[in-house]
């Protein structure tokens, strides 16, 4: 059996033979004398001491040329330990052995090295070189520039950089564009298949499975088919020979190509096996070192950078990254605890969460069935605030105990009723007309519990009847218990009225109109219908030109907002009166009307059929169409035959105007005058005269009304 060190000198026994004369140059050869010694330089000729670069320059010459000056044997027998990678270093590392390694000669050394690259190279392909084969299988910058990222295209094997890649590949339409008269049977064989053979990486300009094709292998088939072509009498026999020959030849690339993917690939998942082994013995060693220092497991920073480093833990590196390795696993034990904390807390809340669901039903009593009324009870953050659950809540246990929550129940329990209480007896005031926070202390101390809940029942089911509406005088809306929160941020209990105050039979003459019954069906009121989508009503007082459509309880406001605009504008028109009673030219004052009386004969709620909305729409948009036909608004000009389109172009031309027969303070916002006659013919009684009756708002000169009630103009008239 021939042993390991025999097998590899046999393997070179052709190299040997054909090693260039310039590596046995001075041994053992009669005509070749050695390389002459250099002459010792002394202190003062070499200027002094000779620095440490210049003594490392000197001993790698040295060593380079004894190297250089061994017998042809001892050089073979080195390269034979040498695997592909190990080879192709040293070819590079001086130009005298670039030049003998990438002689033809040295291929045998080239072929023994792939055999040795682990795992071994495919057989290089013909007519390629072992130098640039391994420089094609084994580097990772570009063939040309060397320069990365790189491109990889086993067909052509090339890599190729962004640059070269863009100089020297073709997509087929570039090659047409090339020359136009190529023959396209012969692309398919000038490049690797798109069908699952692609054995080229993609190139963000194209697709992932498109064709790359080489300039060179173009223009070289290009000529080559046109010399046929023209030299042959019939080029139907040199088509077919030459089709032959790149069928031949794209079988060979193809081959070849598909044996160095599967290497790459191998040799990847090999390399990524050794630096997962190199990984996972570094962490194992990091982690030692930690649990030396007393931190636990769950504290190890296993996806540092510093601990995943392919690299071998020697104690030099250890004490360099011991700082960082330490910190990031204090930070993690931070971390833990903050979370370990965080879910105790969690667990706690839970539990109180529980007990004030419980508390809340009990309190609630037979309105417990009605999930919205629990706003009359505190919410979940003002029950967690309450000085006994806060407590539980700050201490770091896991969860809160049975013994803890029964003790706890009978305190919450009284808590939730107070608020709940507190709650229903301020609506309860305002709906009466009463101070907001007058209680009788006494009468509520004297009840027990169960009584508490059964009174607070019977007030909650007085307030939730339908007639019991509370007027929002600063948001101008009405609401409803329970949705009339005074626990919310955005309702000022200062501010509230019971709104059947304000408008005694408003709200039970609507719903009797669309059929509802007041006592109960809030809901109605809140949302027009039960269950079903809010249904949009329009106005039957405004002027159809006018008329908005609007949600119920969005009606029920735009009847009160109307009323307190008349009562307000009516006391300031008498007050007017009174102070020019005295002047030599007392003042005339027009009539004020208010159109939105409810008590009077005539319809609250129009009918919304689909033929009265379409008239309604109808006569909105005409009085649309009509602010841009008004001379008076571009100061004479007739502009009535002019199309909407034009006019609109324009919105800077038309005036807005405010109405002079208001007290002052009190007339409409800023508008049109087709929309401000609709006003001053229902408000004031009397045909609008733009001169007498209206003035041009200037944003210079004059401030906006600002006052409650604002002319509801609907949007398609906007």
């Amino acid at each position: 059996m021939v042993s390991t060190r025999a097998q590899k000198a046999q393997g070179t026994s052709n190299a040997i033979a054909h090693i260039p004369a310039k590596l046995s140059a001075g041994h053992g050869s009669g005509n070749m004398q050695p390389p002459a010694k250099r002459a010792r330089m002394k202190r003062s000729e070499a200027g002094g001491a000779e620095s440490p670069s210049a003594r490392d320059a000197t001993t790698e010459s040295g060593l380079r040329e004894r190297l250089l000056s061994l017998p042809v044997e001892i050089f073979g027998e080195i390269c034979s330990f040498l695997d592909a990678i190990e080879l192709r270093h040293l070819a590079l590392t001086d130009k005298t052995f670039w030049s003998v390694l990438a002689a033809p000669k040295s291929d045998p050394f080239w072929r023994h090295a792939f055999k040795q690259t682990v795992p071994p190279l495919p057989e290089c392909p013909e007519p390629m070189s072992k130098p640039d084969y391994a420089r094609f299988m084994l580097a990772q910058s570009c063939m040309v520039g060397k320069s990365w990222p790189t491109y990889l295209n086993y067909f052509h094997r090339l890599r190729y950089c962004n640059k070269c890649f863009e100089d020297n590949m073709l997509s087929k339409e570039e090659v047409l564009e090339l020359h136009p008269d190529f023959p396209p049977e012969f692309l398919k064989y000038l490049s690797s298949n798109s069908d699952g053979t692609t054995l080229a990486t993609a190139h963000y300009r194209w697709g992932k499975n498109q064709r790359q094709y080489l300039k060179l292998d173009v223009v070289a088939v290009y000529k080559l088919w046109k010399s046929l072509s023209e030299s042959a009498e019939n080029p139907e026999p040199a088509n077919t020979q030459l089709t032959s020959r790149l069928e031949k030849y794209a079988d060979d690339r193809i081959r070849s190509g598909l044996k160095m993917n599967h290497w790459q690939i191998a040799a990847y998942q090999l390399k990524e096996a050794q630096l997962t082994k190199l990984r996972n013995e570094r962490s194992a060693m990091v982690f030692a070192k930690l649990s030396e220092l007393g931190y636990q497991t769950r504290d190890y920073p296993r996806w540092h950078h510093e601990v995943r480093k392919p690299k071998t833990l020697t104690d030099e590196e250890w004490e360099r990254i011991r700082h960082i390795i330490i910190t990031a696993t204090e930070s993690n034990k931070a971390n833990r605890i903050a979370n370990e904390q965080r879910i105790r807390k969690n667990l706690r809340t839970r539990d109180l969460t529980t007990l004030w669901s419980d508390v809340v039903a009990v309190a609630s009593g037979t309105r417990a069935v009605n999930i919205s009324e629990r706003a009359a009870c505190p919410l979940l953050n003002e029950f967690l605030d309450f000085a006994p659950v806060a407590a539980l809540m700050e201490a770091d246990t896991n969860g809160i105990s049975e013994q803890d929550l029964s003790s706890l129940r009978s305190d919450a329990l009284l808590f939730v009723i107070q608020e709940r209480r507190r709650y229903l007896v301020r609506l309860h005031n305002i709906r009466n007309g009463l101070p907001i926070d007058q209680v009788d202390e006494e009468e509520w101390d004297s009840l027990s519990n169960d009584e508490i809940i059964a009174k607070l029942d019977t007030i909650a089911a007085d307030l939730v009847q339908a007639v019991n509406g509370f007027w929002d005088s600063k948001r101008k809306t009405v609401e409803w218990y329970p949705a009339a929160c005074l626990k919310a941020a955005s309702l000022d209990p200062d501010v509230l009225s019971a709104a059947e105050h304000l408008a005694p039979g408003l709200i039970s003459k609507m719903l009797e109109i669309i059929g509802k019954d007041p006592n109960t069906e809030a809901g109605a009121a809140i949302n027009g219908h039960w269950g079903l989508k809010p249904v949009l009503y329009r106005c039957g007082r405004c002027d159809e030109r006018l008329a908005p459509t609007l949600a119920f309880k969005d009606l029920i406001s735009h009847y009160l907002e109307n009323k307190v605009w008349f009562d307000k504008a009516s006391d300031a028109r008498e007050k007017a009166v009174i102070e020019s009673a005295g002047s030599k030219e007392p003042r005339s004052f027009s009539t004020l009307f208010d159109s939105h009386d409810w008590n009077t004969d005539g319809e609250i709620i129009a009918s919304d059929s689909l033929r009265d909305k379409a008239r309604v729409t109808k006569l909105q948009k005409q009085l649309e169409s009509a602010y841009g036909n008004e001379p008076e608004d571009y100061e004479g000009q007739d502009f009535t035959t002019r199309s909407r389109r034009s006019t609109n172009k324009a919105p800077e031309r038309r005036t807005r105007r405010i109405c002079r027969l208001c007290p002052e303070g009190f007339s409409p916002k800023p508008i049109y005058f087709a929309a401000l006659k609709v006003h001053i013919e229902h408000v004031h009684c009397k045909v609008a005269n733009v001169e007498e009756d209206t003035v041009a708002f200037d944003p210079s000169r004059d401030i906006a009304p600002v006052n409650p009630w604002i002319l509801d103009v609907p949007s398609v008239a906007l």
